[in-house]
């Protein structure tokens, strides 16, 4: 992290996969991560002293156990990340990686005969995902690459 940087700028991630939202529930998790730490102070990206920008590049979901009858009875999410971390003063990429978070798959269960919770399982996954990867973030840019 570059010397005497006290806020951080982290503008909605980019989705690029097929799953609606997961930008969305990656980039609240990445913000609540810096929020909890309180090193940086969040600002917008004019008072800004780094800009770290993402991009949502892989949600895949894969069947993770089946049931005697052969029904998927758990599913696996796996959230990565291509992600920059920007010195506003001197427009400088000081970090960035691809393919980060490809490593945190969470699993949900799937319940037979009732979507909603199914459903509700899914959502809590990707939200331990994206909290998993927000983490991760946290700590690359805080404590080293």
């Amino acid at each position: 992290m570059p010397e005497g940087a006290k806020t951080i700028s982290i503008p909605i991630f980019v989705n690029n996969t097929n799953e609606p939202y997961v930008d969305v529930e990656v980039t609240k998790a990445v913000v609540q991560e810096f929020l909890s730490d309180g090193r940086l102070k969040i600002v917008s990206s004019e008072t800004a002293d780094l800009l770290l920008k993402g991009t949502v590049t892989k949600f895949e979901i894969s069947p993770l156990s089946y049931t005697t009858d052969s029904y998927v009875q758990q599913y696996s999410v796996n959230v990565a990340l291509q992600v920059s971390l920007e010195d506003v003063k001197t427009h400088k990429i000081v970090w960035q990686e691809s393919g980060l978070g490809s490593v945190f798959v969470t699993s949900y269960a799937v319940t037979i005969g009732d979507i909603t919770s199914t459903k509700t399982a899914k959502e809590a996954a990707l939200k331990k995902a994206a909290k998993d990867v927000a983490s991760t973030l946290r700590s690359r840019v805080l404590e080293g690459f």
